[in-house]
């Protein structure tokens, strides 16, 4: 049986948005940052975002930088 989560309803995103998104909680955590990495991407829209999947998934890459300017 999958339970089903509530976390992202359209009823919490509502609430939130309501809010100015006060109360919402990060749902990843903050990575360290290291002093070297196997790639370097800049940009985190649909191209960045895939190709560091693929560098993973594919060839094993996985010390990753992905750079973006504003929030993912």
């Amino acid at each position: 049986m999958i339970k089903k989560s509530n976390k992202y309803s359209v009823l919490y995103l509502v609430k939130n948005e309501m809010s100015y998104h006060e109360n919402w909680q990060p749902a990843w955590r903050n990575p360290d940052i290291k002093k070297e990495y196997d790639a370097l991407i800049v940009g985190g829209g649909d191209h960045g975002l895939t190709t560091a999947y693929y560098l993973a998934k594919h060839h094993g890459i996985r010390h990753i930088a992905l750079v973006e300017k504003g929030w993912i």
